[in-house]
């Protein structure tokens, strides 16, 4: 489990992840917590700026995947207030793509044993799995072989590209799982204004010739790239890895 906002640590049990029911045996990636808490409060002043800066009217104008799909102009008093989610968004893009390919290797060790592995993560989480799962490929070694199941990719700030997408895919033995929410006018402006593309697998289906790539359309949950952090319930639900939230046990 890999995820792509700081969460609240009363919880004990990160509270995104309580429903997850694919395995009884569980964890949770905890990477570069600093620079993701940093983006995290970034993006909460960036959206509470947004809100005053900009007309209601307007932004929903913006909020319209065909919009966003079709231009990469996006209005002045938008583009005025990227100042605040800049730098703490690129740190944190390419120590994501670092922490991925790391994770590649510390899975090639085996520590976890011999059981297959499924990753899940959102947002930032999910370009670590991206990565990983690229490294993974390009090992292409023994040690490689047979260690992912699955993967779920939801909100990824990735490439949508059918042939990065269908390489992916030799990663892992089962699926391969883009969650995507055309609603994420977030991420299609970070992306971008940062990568000048609209090519990003978290609003849009991904392409690839292989049967193991599954788009899951996440637009009536997610309305906004923060809904992950809060929606990962509902989210797991709807791709099928969700149960009865988890009791948690206070060790006291």
């Amino acid at each position: 489990m890999v995820s792509g906002l700081t969460e609240d640590k009363k919880l004990g049990v990160p509270g995104n992840w309580k429903m997850l029911s694919y395995t009884d045996e569980q964890y949770l990636l905890q990477y570069e917590s600093k620079h993701l808490a940093l983006f995290t409060n970034a993006l909460s002043n960036f959206l509470k700026d947004v809100a005053v800066s900009m007309a209601a009217d307007e932004l929903v104008r913006y909020t319209i995947f065909s919009a966003l799909a079709t231009s990469l102009t996006w209005p002045l008093t938008l583009l005025s207030l990227t100042s605040v989610i800049d730098n703490p968004w690129s740190v944190c893009m390419a120590r994501s793509k670092a922490v991925g390919m790391h994770l590649s290797w510390v899975l090639t060790q085996r520590l976890h044993g011999d059981r297959p592995v499924t990753l899940v993560g959102y947002g930032l989480g999910a370009r670590v799995i991206f990565f990983c799962l690229l490294d993974l490929v390009k090992r292409n070694t023994a040690a490689s072989a047979g260690i992912l199941e699955n993967a779920v990719m939801c909100g990824a700030p990735v490439t949508s590209h059918h042939m990065v997408w269908d390489k992916l895919s030799r990663a892992v033995s089962g699926r391969i799982i883009n969650g995507y929410s055309s609603n994420d006018w977030v991420l299609s402006f970070l992306y971008k204004t940062s990568r000048a593309t609209r090519n990003v697998a978290g609003i849009k289906p991904v392409g690839g010739n292989s049967k193991k790539i599954v788009n899951v359309d996440l637009s009536s949950i997610i309305t906004g790239h923060a809904d992950y952090a809060t929606k990962m319930g509902d989210v797991l639900n709807v791709i099928g890895m969700a149960r009865q939230p988890m009791e948690i046990v206070s060790a006291s």
